[in-house]
């Protein structure tokens, strides 16, 4: 009979996405956008609550029942336009003499004498006397005094105008203001009416021209005078409220001015304020796309598993614990715990990046104070750096005390270059909290992490170590009614581990997974060839080779519900479905096809004899179906020498190579032959040839 191309089809494509796979995938995909939506929103609202201080009801004169303290920095406006009113009050008016005062003036006593001169030289009648002279003289020199002006000597006159003039340029050189013109103008009419050296009749003319022409050249500068006070105004430090600050002690009246802070910071008025709203938006959406970007560049593989879900809670955890701590003390915000977690389950760069996201989270929550968030950065980059990759719980313990030496330096770093006042270095209490930090951190690390791998299934180093545990119950059981296959997991795990590290691969996890890959023969052990005793009548002797390879290739399905009854993780239980691939169960197979010799009989479908698979997804599982191959194999080699060993394995490996089934994992070439050699080299070490010693002749 031909084979049947529908279920052939079916068989072959057994690892290759189906409708329900493509459906599940759907699903997985809106539950990873559901995450970082709630993530987001956790986040948001950890911010919003931090910028939006706490309300309080007061009104300008109540009698405050409460101390009222400044939830964030804040300027004090009242008490910043205080200083500025009297920075501008106390620079002096800009004062400048006017040169063209005193030019002005000699020229009009130059003038004048000219007008007297021009009189002298003719017959002028009394009008044309007092109508040339009177513009050059104050209302109260009579025209009778004026018309005997021209009747003076002139060298009088030029004496008197010489005088008039040194005493104009006296007085302009000392600078008159307006609000003393009046006096220096009477000082000097008195000055020029006491000369004995001039004539009483010139004397009194020159009081006149002084009284009529006599101007201040001391005069404001307006434009300097605001400029200087502007530069004043604006060197004034503005009057900081600092977080923590009171603002209104209990049973102080509440002023406008205090009432002005309240307003401004928040805690009356409106309740929502969009300024807070859209700095938690830009804040939350900064952080989660900065780790996303990374993600998508660095770990795409995280979309594709559970560890995004695992992240985003790492992430909101992290943000609410800051949050919170922030409300009771900065000093104690675990900023080392996030990326103690983060850096365990996916890398140490990952870890730093995170640590740096959260320093951004401390600084919104505190108010960014500069003590926090130095606090934060030397934290959580410390642990990013000092935890290793094969980690343990003391590693968890020894990173958060030298979280709490970094932190203990750079508090006292933040003191010693001014940053933070000394007074606060000295604080006992808070250089208790700074060193308590570390452990604290690191404890609250250790005992999130078991939440998280019981939560999500995630596997860790820790869990791992667990998970090899000899006293695990499904290993127990393994070893007391499968001893042969107990042993023969041991084996593929010593392989599996030394090809996982020669190729960069994770060890320890290949070596979990080679203890269980094979928990399945559980259910019925004696019809594996390593579980029966010499002696003992094989059950396949009894059976069609098609019922022997449907019980035989059955240990997967079965090892699968083993695993899931003894809650053990996904990515344990995919060494147990994947170690056989889609592999032909030959030995049953070409025993069927030898019957079937007879015209009418049935040709058996190879497909029938395949495991179900899938095929190997990882290069862990891809190592153990290979160690697992080759451990079985070279057991039936009578004479195990090296050239014999390596021919063996390469050519279990080439078999499993052209058989496709390494076409979903992504080992190379070269990390193959690598697995090749450490295969050759750990069983040539198992196998290698005994020296015959004479006592032992015969035996």
């Amino acid at each position: 009979m031909g084979a049947k191309p529908g279920r052939e089809a079916r068989a072959k494509n057994r690892d290759v996405p189906t409708l329900q796979a493509i459906l599940s995938g759907a699903a997985k995909f809106r539950r990873e956008i559901a995450w970082g939506v709630v993530a987001f929103v956790v986040i948001f609202m950890t911010f919003f609550v931090s910028l939006m201080p706490q309300p309080v009801r007061v009104l300008v004169g109540d009698v405050s029942a409460v101390d009222i303290k400044a939830p964030r920095e804040v300027i004090d406006l009242a008490a910043t336009e205080v200083l500025r009113e009297e920075a501008a009050a106390n620079v002096p008016e800009q004062w400048e003499k006017d040169p063209k005062v005193l030019a002005d003036l000699k020229t009009q006593v130059a003038t004048f004498r000219e007008a007297v001169a021009a009189l002298q030289a003719g017959t002028p009648t009394t009008q044309e006397i007092i109508g040339s002279l009177r513009p050059f003289l104050s209302p109260s020199m009579s025209d009778s005094d004026i018309i005997a002006l021209p009747a003076s000597q002139p060298e009088l006159l030029d004496a008197g105008a010489v005088k008039l003039t040194e005493t104009l340029e006296a007085a302009l050189s000392a600078g008159i203001k307006s609000e003393n013109l009046a006096a220096v103008r009477s000082g000097m009419v008195s000055d020029l009416n006491t000369d004995s050296e001039i004539p009483a009749h010139i004397a009194k003319a020159l009081g006149s021209f002084v009284e009529k022409n006599l101007k201040a050249n001391w005069v404001l500068n307006e434009e300097s005078t605001e400029r200087e006070r502007r530069k004043a105004v604006e060197a004034v430090e503005p009057v900081r409220i600092r977080r923590g600050q009171f603002i209104v002690r209990e049973g102080d009246i509440v002023t406008e001015d205090q009432m002005a802070l309240l307003v401004e910071l928040g805690m009356v008025g409106p309740r929502v304020r969009f300024s807070a709203v859209a700095g938690a938006f830009l804040m939350s959406t900064l952080v989660l796309g900065v780790i996303y970007v990374y993600l998508r560049v660095h770990h795409p593989e995280v979309f594709e598993s559970g560890k995004l879900a695992v992240l985003a809670s790492v992430l909101m955890v992290s943000v609410v614990t800051t949050g919170g701590m922030a409300a009771f003390t900065g000093f104690l915000i675990p900023a080392a715990t996030g990326v103690l977690l983060v850096s365990s389950l996916f890398d140490r760069r990952f870890g730093a990046l995170f640590g740096a996201c959260m320093t951004l989270v401390t600084g919104t929550v505190t108010g960014f104070d500069v003590r926090f968030m130095a606090l934060s950065l030397a934290g959580g980059l410390t642990a990013s750096l000092v935890l290793r990759a094969d980690w343990n719980r003391m590693h968890f313990v020894r990173a958060g005390f030298v979280v709490a030496l970094a932190n203990t330096a750079t508090y006292i770093g933040l003191g010693l270059t001014g940053t933070v006042p000394l007074d606060d270095i000295l604080s006992w209490r808070d250089m208790l909290m700074v060193m308590i930090n570390g452990p604290f951190s690191a404890v609250l690390a250790v005992g999130l992490l078991p939440l998280f791998e019981a939560a999500f299934g995630i596997i860790t180093p820790i869990k791992l170590l667990e998970l090899s545990n000899p006293e695990h119950p499904l290993l127990h059981r393994l070893l007391l009614e499968a001893p042969g296959t107990y042993h023969h997991s041991i084996m593929v795990a010593n392989l599996a581990e030394a090809a996982a590290m020669a190729i960069g691969a994770d060890s320890l996890l290949a070596r979990v997974g080679a203890y269980y890959h094979d928990v399945g023969k559980i259910k019925r052990p004696y019809f594996f060839t390593e579980n029966q005793i010499q002696g003992m009548d094989n059950p396949h002797d009894k059976m069609s080779p098609t019922l022997s390879a449907t019980v035989i290739m059955s240990h997967v399905r079965d090892g699968v519900e083993l695993a899931k009854e003894h809650k053990v993780p996904a990515v344990i239980r995919d060494f147990i479905s994947e170690h056989h691939g889609t592999m032909l169960a030959s030995f049953f197979y070409n025993k069927a096809t030898e019957g079937t010799g007879g015209k009418d009989a049935r040709v058996p479908e190879e497909w029938d004899f395949r495991y179900e698979g899938p095929r190997p997804r990882t290069k862990e599982t891809a190592v153990v179906m290979l160690a697992d191959g080759v451990e079985a194999a070279t057991r039936s080699i009578s004479k195990p020498t090296p050239a014999r060993i390596e021919s063996l394995v390469r050519k279990m490996i080439n078999d499993r190579l052209f058989d496709h089934q390494l076409d979903r994992c992504d080992l190379t070439l070269k990390e193959l032959d690598t697995v090749t050699e450490t295969f050759t080299k750990v069983l040539a070490g198992i196998f290698h040839t005994r020296i015959e010693y004479p006592e032992q002749k015969g035996k």
